[in-house]
């Protein structure tokens, strides 16, 4: 989206930012069950998908029924509790991506906004620069060096250590 308009003319108040990071940490806090996965590891565990979420649900109906046929080792129980929190944390994630998706927007919506406005005083100070204004040089001296290719990798990385 290439418009020129200030869409977004906002800074977060401290103290909001702090209550904010406060209340995520305490829903955190409320899930202490909470686990991360490899990139491998989520590629390999099998997942409940619509089409065998019925499945399970039926087998659960089984095993509750009639147990009898299991071997010791299979615990209905859990399976019974896996399936309760994996329904929980999906009613949890609709509002926690509706959540992301908007603050992630908003973030994506002010940067750019602050690069197309960094742009376009880079190119301001470029033209005076080229027109011989008086200070002009140093700035664009300054500002240059990152739209070199030889020096675009180096400035990276600096400013990524």
């Amino acid at each position: 989206m290439s418009d020129s308009r200030n869409q977004i003319s906002m800074v977060m108040a401290e103290e909001a930012k702090a209550q904010i990071i406060d209340l995520l940490k305490q829903i955190t806090d409320l899930m202490p069950f909470l686990t991360g996965l490899t990139p491998e590891q989520r590629k390999r565990l099998p997942k409940i998908e619509k089409r065998n979420k019925t499945f399970v649900k039926d087998v659960e109906a089984v095993i509750k029924n009639d147990a009898s046929l299991l071997p010791s080792y299979v615990k209905p129980d859990e399976m019974a509790k896996d399936l309760e929190l994996y329904e929980q944390l999906e009613e949890l994630l609709t509002p926690l991506g509706y959540l992301y998706d908007r603050v992630r927007d908003t973030q994506m919506l002010a940067g750019s906004e602050a690069y197309t406005q960094a742009l376009m005083v880079y190119n301001m100070i470029k033209a005076a620069n080229k027109a011989g204004l008086p200070g002009a040089n140093s700035l664009y001296n300054q500002l240059k060096g990152r739209f070199d290719r030889s020096s675009a990798v180096s400035t990276d990385e600096i400013s990524n250590n």
